[in-house]
Formats: C-alpha cells, structure tokens, sequence
C-alpha cells in the first residue's frame, strides 16, 4: 500500500514537469516588460483621462496621442483648470490658452509619464531591483500586471507600475516610500486604444491663443561644483553645469528613474539650512561660503529626504587646477 502511494506521488511528479516548465517559460521577463512600456508610449494610439494625485492635491487631465508617417502628435488637456492645453507634433510644441490674458501665465507642461519614454534598464539595475509581482487587477476596465522598481538602499523611492497585460502599457503608477506609504500616483481611469483621432485634434482651434513652446538654451558652462559621494545609479546627466542666469547655474542628477536638479546661485547674505516636501518631492536649502563668496545651493527631486540632506553635506567647489 505504501509503495503504491508513492508511485502515485512519482507519476504526479512526472506530469506536472511539463505543466511547471511551461508556466516558467510563458512567465514574461521583467526587464523585457519595462523596455516594452517604454515603447508603448510612442508606439501605441490612444486617447485616455488620467488623475495626477500627490498629498491633498488631484488633477486630472487628457492624453491623445497618434504616430502617423512616423510622426509623433500628443495633445494634453488641464481638466481641472483653465482648459489649458499642450500640443505635440514631432519636436514642435505649441502651448494652447483659453486666450491671450491666461498666456505665459499658466501651463500644465509635460505629461507626467514623459520620464518612461526613454529608460536605461543596466543603469536602473543599479540602484533598484527589478520585480514582477504575482498581483493582478484591473485599471480603468482592463486587466493588468504588476512590476515592482524595489529600491536597493535608502536613497531612493520604490516605484509599483501597473502595466496592461495585452500592450504593456503603464495604466497605474505609484511611488512609495520606505514604510509602503503612497506618495504619489499618476491613474488612468477611461483608456481607449483604438481612437479615431484626426489631425484637427492636434491643432488649435478658432478663438484660442496659441504660442510655440521652445526650450530655453541655457549655456553650456564648466562646472565649478563636485559631490564626493553619490547614491550608486546617480550620475551627472550634463558633463557641464547650465547658466541659467548670471551668477546662477544647474546640475542635474538621475539613477534612471529620479532626477534631482541642482542650482548654485550668489547671494550676499546666508540663509539657514531648510528642507521641505510636498508628495515624493523634496527640496532643500543651504549656504555655502567659498572665500569671500557665499552660495545658496537648492537641491530638489523626487528621493527622500536622507538623499537631499547626504548631497548637500557632500557638495563642495571643485579644486583649482
């Protein structure tokens, strides 16, 4: 009788292999799966309303995009607002305002998940884990599944990206901290992939104000400023600092998925030491004195406040060559 039990326990054994063996190899790859949410972005045509939540703030906006001829058009609308609009087409950007009293004034920017369009998986995989999650749900009446960006150390936010199961594209995002707590997310609630968008969806109509949008071309200048240390993943994006304005220049950092922006700017009096948030944003103040010199250095990103405080404390002027 025993015996027998356990050639029943072998065969099951034996058939299940297979089963194990091809759930194994059907299990998409995480790495893989971020590479194709990034794509999704520009690739894909759709036309959806997201809500952008940080602490007690909530904004809701609308995204239509179209590749044609291989062009790219995106349209992005202030739901909450002044019905202010951004228009894509290609490299042209061209700011729409409900008319000319609302202009340079008022703007909603880039859509928030502008940052996945172009990844670095091997630099990412140095300050995060990459994760597929066993959790499924639903966003915005389809279903979808989860991958995990698990921080390896402190300095930064973990990341829970809720991707559509059938193209991969980011329907949820959330960034966390340390203890779980959400900090921010970026949701869609209606998406649709099949839309008929025309070309007049992506030009102004009658009775709006319009500007074209261009990037400000800050001058490219050497840096007189050096870290000590830095947060393994981090590393200078620009091999020089910017201009921004006389007596005023920008560094800017990045692991792949956070940035943090850098600004130097002379000032006659010092100011105390301060650091403040809102959402996963965190910013912080400090004076430094360089000869006669004083300099206020303000950090701001989206890391924890360990991350801000660490920088500053290691922020110092380059030796003279």
């Amino acid at each position: 009788m025993k015996q027998l039990r356990m050639w029943r326990v072998y065969l099951l054994l034996i058939c299940l292999i297979p089963v194990f063996a091809q759930a194994k190899a059907s299990q998409p790859d995480a790495a893989q799966l971020f590479i194709d949410m990034s794509k999704s972005f520009s690739n894909l045509s759709y036309d959806g309303i997201f809500v952008h939540s940080e602490e007690n703030q909530m904004n809701s906006m609308r995204v239509k995009h179209e590749r044609k001829e291989g062009k790219e058009y995106e349209s992005l609308v202030d739901l909450d607002g002044q019905k202010i609009k951004v228009l894509r087409i290609g490299d042209t950007v061209i700011c729409v305002y409900p008319n000319e009293s609302y202009s340079n004034k008022l703007t909603i920017g880039k859509a928030p998940f502008d940052r996945f369009k172009q990844l670095d998986i091997d630099r990412l995989k140095q300050g995060y884990r990459l994760e597929l999650s066993d959790k499924m749900g639903r966003i915005a009446g389809r279903d979808t599944r989860v991958l995990k960006l698990v921080p390896k150390d402190s300095y930064r936010y973990g990341h829970e990206l809720w991707l559509d199961v059938k193209n991969h594209f980011l329907l949820k995002h959330d960034i966390t901290d340390a203890s779980g707590k959400l900090l921010d997310r970026i949701q869609f609630t209606a998406v649709n992939f099949h839309p008929n968008l025309q070309r007049s969806d992506f030009i102004p109509k009658k009775g709006e104000y319009s500007e074209k949008l261009t990037e400000p071309m800050y001058r490219a200048v050497k840096s007189k400023w050096t870290f000590d240390w830095l947060p393994p993943g981090f590393a200078l994006v620009w091999p020089n600092a910017r201009a921004i304005h006389q007596g005023s220049t920008m560094l800017l950092l990045s692991d792949g998925m956070a940035s943090i922006s850098v600004f130097v700017d002379t000032v006659s009096k010092p100011k105390a030491t301060t650091m403040m948030n809102m959402g996963a944003t965190m910013a912080g103040e400090k004076t430094i004195k360089v000869g006669k010199q004083l300099y206020l250095v303000t950090m701001v990103g989206e890391v924890p406040s360990i991350t801000i405080e660490k920088l500053m404390s290691v922020f110092r002027p380059k030796a003279k060559e």
